[in-house]
């Protein structure tokens, strides 16, 4: 029996549990059926809501952007996370949702800012969309994540000896470092093993250099990249052994003689690795920095910065300092790095997050009254990194000497140009704050940029002057286009009908094009473009239908591939099953009837479609890739006969899959699209993969399937 003192505290525990719970479901709002919600999201806002689901349904909901970068979660009745969703359409358009109920219940669906620390706001719509009976496959493909998980990692008892076949080093390699990452969360001690072995197959491929051979500067280039990639891979799990690497795999002379560029590569990926190891080992990592910056100004030591404030604001200001006065010595103009350093830590000095506030009242603890050039600024999470002082100084300096920049003539490079542009895009983009650290400064800063821009280019500053009146009056710009050399005014009328296009007016774009662009070819590809903005701007509203009638307009079957291959990653998400199969099927329709495809662009976009079918209709994505196999198989059989006879495909008897050639390219395609079907259907998308002839191709398969099989189970 409990105590009595010890009952009374596990009741108020209890109490208190009891009441962040109620108080947690008050603040959820319901989702209804077509029932728009527009809401404003703010910094570390979160907003929940529930929508009550029976078992095995598919729901479907989308949360409309407006001017924030938002990432919606959903968690199931009993609190497991089902997904967080975020597309790569920034702070506008749509974040498309869709899920399966397995059991019946109360679903949580969050809102939040993508990034934490974002201090942008904006408004949003939530819409429930779809709420229907599951169909057989979305059912087994949500209960058989975990099952398809088990496969995707049993797939790399056969992978391991398939990439152990592979002769070329580079495609090695990478097969190596793609592995090891799919695997890290699953099992450590095999992912370590690729990691291990990619990295020692680089050391073995770099004794291979040779400065005489005609190949040197291809495989230089090769070797450099996949050195910066399992160095960037490395440093994310073991960033000693990253630094490791870098220092045992010093690269010889850039076959350009670029030492600089080269020195400012390896002071990049030295910091990268400083920067993974100031979450456990800050000292470690500021010790890498100072020994980083006697070597030069890498850019992102701003990153470390603003990464150690958060973990130990005392060091950020000691480092921080350490450079700004470094930099205040230097003569940035003879330095582009330290100019575009220079830019980055100014940045520091008002990039605080803040919130306006009243002079002189009380802030408590979560944040201190920031008085910065005489007036209020308002709160920071911490203190500023940089003293006012020199804060002002790196200003001052970086005006002056931006300034004191004269252009040496026209359409002359120098490095200075490059240092003094930084510096003024740098101080142009402080805005207010500028001038409020040293007055008139904006004015100057703008006649300078004027000059630079037209020292580098007379005909970009015509084009400048005009962009500017149009914002301001059409009238005024058409005066400036009949003004401008005859040569640059079909470009300037271009331009002026692009923005009539993104100002919602697309027959005054096509008035403009038709009636001032005197260059038949110029005015062909405008009005091409100006279609395919039209065609984005109706998928983008939910108007697919719209977008198919005018891809069909198109004249060549290839025209419309192209479209289609723009546009079919959107069909689907935001639409009800039918709908989306529908628009499918007219997609199909709008290409060759053939079940081969005629070119490269229709190869591509069959397979976007059966990427796009897959979600709703597995065999019939299995229809239109199956015989797409057969055809690539071919085309490899082709490539290999042509290799030398104006082709570069193969690689010790290998196709390479990473120098952009055509085969290569359609293979890859073909594979991502095998990964995506094998999320629903694992078994028949392997023995697809079965059917690729060439060992490489096929293993493509295999990390393909394995992959995005993986990431749908996480």
């Amino acid at each position: 029996m409990c105590h009595p003192a010890q009952l009374r505290v596990l009741l108020a525990a209890f109490f208190c549990v009891f009441c962040l719970a109620t108080a947690a479901t008050a603040q959820d709002r319901t989702l209804q059926l077509n029932q728009s919600i527009e809401r404003k999201l703010g910094p570390s806002d979160s907003h929940s809501y529930t929508v009550t689901l029976e078992e095995n349904t598919f729901a479907q909901l989308v949360v409309e952007q407006r001017g924030i970068d938002a990432i919606v979660k959903v968690s199931s009745p009993a609190g497991k996370n089902l997904g967080d969703f975020d597309s790569p359409n920034g702070a506008d358009g749509p974040e498309n949702v869709s899920f399966v109920a397995v059991t019946a219940g109360a679903y949580r669906i969050i809102v939040a800012p993508l990034t934490p620390g974002d201090t942008s706001s904006g408004q949003y719509h939530i819409k429930l969309i779809e709420v229907r009976q599951a169909t057989e496959e979305e059912i087994k493909t949500s209960k058989n994540l975990e099952v398809v998980k088990v496969k995707a990692i049993e797939l790399f008892d056969e992978i391991e000896g398939m990439i152990q076949e592979i002769r070329a080093p580079h495609m090695r390699i990478r097969s190596q470092l793609q592995a090891a990452q799919m695997l890290w969360d699953f099992d450590q001690k095999r992912a370590t093993k690729y990691l291990t072995s990619a990295a020692n197959s680089l050391k073995g491929y770099m004794t291979t250099l040779d400065p005489a051979s005609p190949d040197y500067a291809r495989h230089y280039s090769t070797i450099s990249q996949l050195r910066t990639d399992i160095v960037h891979v490395l440093s994310g799990y073991d960033p000693d052994a990253a630094l490791n690497l870098l220092y045992a795999t010093k690269l010889p002379g850039d076959p350009h003689g670029n030492q600089r560029d080269l020195a400012a590569q390896e002071n990049a990926l030295e910091l990268a690795v400083a920067n993974q190891m100031l979450a456990n080992d800050p000292k470690r990592a500021v010790q890498l920095a100072r020994q980083n910056l006697k070597h030069g100004y890498a850019g992102n030591l701003v990153n470390t910065i603003s990464n150690l404030r958060q973990k130990n604001p005392e060091l950020a200001t000691e480092l921080a300092t350490e450079i700004a006065g470094k930099l205040l010595r230097e003569k940035l103009l003879k330095k582009p790095e330290a100019a575009y350093l220079t830019t980055n830590i100014v940045r520091l000095c008002f990039g605080a997050k803040r919130r306006v506030i009243q002079r002189g009242h009380s802030q408590g603890s979560n944040g201190v009254q920031v008085i910065f050039n005489g007036r209020d600024t308002g709160v920071v999470d911490a203190e500023p990194v940089l003293s006012e002082a020199t804060c002002r100084d790196l200003v001052e300096k970086s005006l002056r000497e931006a300034l004191s920049y004269t252009p040496p003539g026209p359409n002359s490079y120098t490095p200075e140009r490059d240092a003094a542009w930084s510096l003024l895009n740098g101080l142009q983009q402080l805005g207010a704050n500028l001038d409020t650290t040293v007055a008139g400064a904006s004015s100057n800063v703008e006649k300078k940029l004027a000059e630079l821009n037209a020292a580098m280019n007379p005909h970009q500053q015509v084009m400048h002057n005009v962009m500017v009146k149009l914002n301001g009056s059409p009238e005024a710009a058409f005066e400036s286009i009949e003004k401008a050399p005859p040569e640059m005014r079909d470009q300037l009328y271009i331009q002026m009908a692009n923005m009539a296009s993104q100002n919602g007016d697309p027959a005054r774009a096509r008035q403009i094009l038709n009636e001032h662009v005197k260059n038949a070819y110029q005015l062909r590809q405008a009005l091409a473009n100006l279609e395919q903005q039209e065609m984005y701007q109706a998928v983008s509203r939910g108007k697919v239908e719209e977008a198919l009638r005018t891809i069909s307009a198109l004249r060549t079957p290839r025209e419309r591939a192209n479209m289609l291959m723009q546009i079919m990653r959107q069909i689907g998400p935001g639409q009800k099953r039918a709908s989306a199969l529908n628009f499918l099927e007219q997609a199909r329709a709008l290409l060759s009837p053939e079940v081969r495809a005629q070119d490269q662009e229709q190869m591509n976009a069959l397979l976007e479609i059966a990427r796009a079918f897959s979600r709703y209709d597995v065999k019939r994505a299995f229809e239109i890739v199956d015989p797409l196999v057969e055809q690539l198989n071919e085309l490899c059989a082709a490539a290999r006969t042509l290799e030398g006879f104006g082709t570069e495909a193969f690689e010790e008897d290998e196709m390479d899959l990473h120098n952009g050639n055509t085969v290569a390219s359609a293979a890859t395609q073909l594979t991502s699209t095998l990964g995506s079907l094998a999320i629903v259907n694992f078994e028949r998308a392997k023995l697809t993969a079965d059917r690729l002839r060439l060992p490489e191709v096929r293993l493509r398969g295999y990390l393909d399937i394995a992959q995005q099989t993986l990431q749908a189970s996480r």
